[in-house]
């Protein structure tokens, strides 16, 4: 049987080893916080980063975001809008570049208004809206330009007014 003194010197290396052992856990988890501290400093200042770009209130879940798309733009319409503001006739990479479009696409849509009678392209090739295209010589007697001027068709269909500042002869 060990001696009483035996024991106690046991027992003392015993809780020595134990203490170490807490002592290397308490580093262990130091090194931990250490860490974790060092993620949130680096997350904080992510946040900080994008709050000037994306504001919190606007974030929502993917999930309800999801069916939101940009709705379809009516090509057919925005090429008729652009040929009549435009007063000229375009090329279709012309029109395709005004309404952000791929000339191919605008292309066909371009072919389905001149079959509907809505567009007319000349011989070179170039796209006038029909409602208000009146062919123009461009010099060559050849008349191969079109263009269109509605308020010029519009002014000769009036009478010529003068003003009223004007002498009457």
């Amino acid at each position: 049987m060990p001696s009483p003194i035996e024991e106690a010197t046991a027992y003392l290396d015993k809780m020595e080893a134990d203490r170490l052992a807490a002592i290397a856990i308490v580093e262990a988890k130091a090194e931990e916080v250490k860490l974790i501290t060092a993620r949130q400093e680096g997350f904080r200042t992510a946040m900080e980063i994008l709050a000037g770009a994306i504001s919190v209130s606007s974030c929502e879940l993917q999930s309800q975001k999801s069916s939101h798309r940009r709705p379809r733009r009516d090509i057919r319409q925005l090429i008729l809008r652009e040929l009549s503001f435009s007063g000229q006739a375009m090329t279709i990479a012309q029109i395709a570049k005004a309404i952000d479009y791929i000339p191919e696409r605008a292309e066909t849509a371009l072919k389905r208004l001149e079959m509907g009678g809505k567009v007319v392209r000349n011989e070179t090739g170039r796209w006038a809206a029909a409602g208000t295209a009146m062919a123009k010589p461009n010099g060559s007697g050849t008349g191969a330009e079109i263009t269109a001027h509605p308020l010029r068709t519009r002014r000769s269909l009036l009478p010529d007014m003068k003003s009223p500042a004007s002498p009457a002869n």
